[in-house]
């Protein structure tokens, strides 16, 4: 008997397995977000060192990448940019802040502005800087004897400065002779020259001025000098000139900087649309010996300093009037 077997038999499970290969699929890799700081390429490079360091350590502690630019277009500002910080207010702001409705803006300015709520200014407000000189100049002069050079083009500053002298002391008036009530100032055009401000300072020291307000407008080599090898101590508002810094006891400046650190968890949060006052800075500090007595910003008198910022800085003080 033959036996067939059919062709059509069952195939063993080695020849029907088939190796299935996996379907490659891209996945997205998402960029980090970013902390961008915005410094012209005219920042003077003490404030572009500052402002460096502050961004880049919030940036660093908030796990964000950190890069600094001269300018940013707003076409660079793209979803992983969690915050601008501008050190100086550009004029296209508010676009800029429109088009980037996710991302936190931060622009320290001169200007009152309203920003929206994705933007943030930090006011940098010089009749603060004014009003505070004015008050530092008569904790620190003995007798009171406070005088100014300032510019006459400068109306509301030159009375912060008036007012700030008044909120200290009042009338002011020297217990000594002479009997004088101060401040003593003379306004000057900006651009006088510096035998101008030279005669000014000559006029008013004739009523004896011991601690010296000295905006950046009167500020010169020549009158440096001159100051130099007088009996007067000078305060300002800028770095001090080499040749007075033995007769320097202050720099009073805006700061714009340091109140990052207040906010910036806020910023973190998509919490914006608010307008701050600036800090303000005491820096190049100096003890000058004068016939009159020690000009020196002891500790104690730096709190009653910190007093005053903090009511400026929370509007508690109108620099524009001696009635508080």
């Amino acid at each position: 008997m033959s036996i067939l077997t059919s062709c059509g038999g069952k195939q063993s499970e080695a020849e029907i397995t088939q190796e299935i290969v996996p379907t490659p699929t891209t996945v997205p890799t998402l960029a980090p977000a970013r902390a961008i700081l915005a410094a012209p390429a005219s920042t003077p490079p003490d404030e572009l060192a500052e402002a460096h360091a502050i961004v880049a350590e919030l940036a660093a502690g908030s796990g964000l990448e950190f890069e600094i630019r001269q300018e940013i277009f707003g076409n660079e500002i793209t979803p992983d940019v969690k915050i601008i910080v501008f050190l100086e207010q550009p004029n296209n702001l508010g676009s800029l802040a429109a088009n980037a409705p996710e991302t936190q803006f931060v622009a320290i300015s001169s200007q009152d502005w309203s920003p929206p709520t994705n933007g943030t200014i930090i006011l940098k407000n010089e009749s603060h800087v004014a009003f505070l000189s004015g008050y530092l100049s008569a904790l620190l002069a003995p007798n009171f004897r406070v005088g100014a050079l300032l510019a006459t083009e400068n109306t509301a500053l030159n009375q912060a400065y008036i007012n700030g002298v008044s909120y200290f002391c009042g009338q002011c008036a020297s217990a000594i002779y002479p009997l004088n009530k101060y401040p003593f100032i003379s306004q000057q055009p900006a651009n006088s020259p510096p035998a101008n401000w030279q005669a000014a300072f000559n006029e008013i020291n004739m009523n004896k001025v011991n601690v010296l307000y000295l905006p950046d407008a009167a500020v010169s080599v020549e009158l440096g000098s001159y100051l130099a090898g007088i009996d007067v101590a000078v305060i300002g508002d800028q770095t001090p000139p080499d040749e007075l810094r033995s007769r320097w006891v202050a720099t009073i400046s805006s700061d714009g900087l340091s109140p990052l650190r207040e906010i910036w968890t806020d910023l973190l949060n998509g919490q914006g649309g608010k307008v701050m006052n600036a800090n303000l800075k005491i820096s190049e500090v100096n003890y000058i010996s004068l016939t009159d007595g020690l000009v020196w910003l002891s500790q104690g008198k730096m709190d009653l300093v910190f007093k005053v910022i903090a009511l400026l800085r929370d509007g508690k003080i109108y620099t524009g009037s001696v009635i508080q």
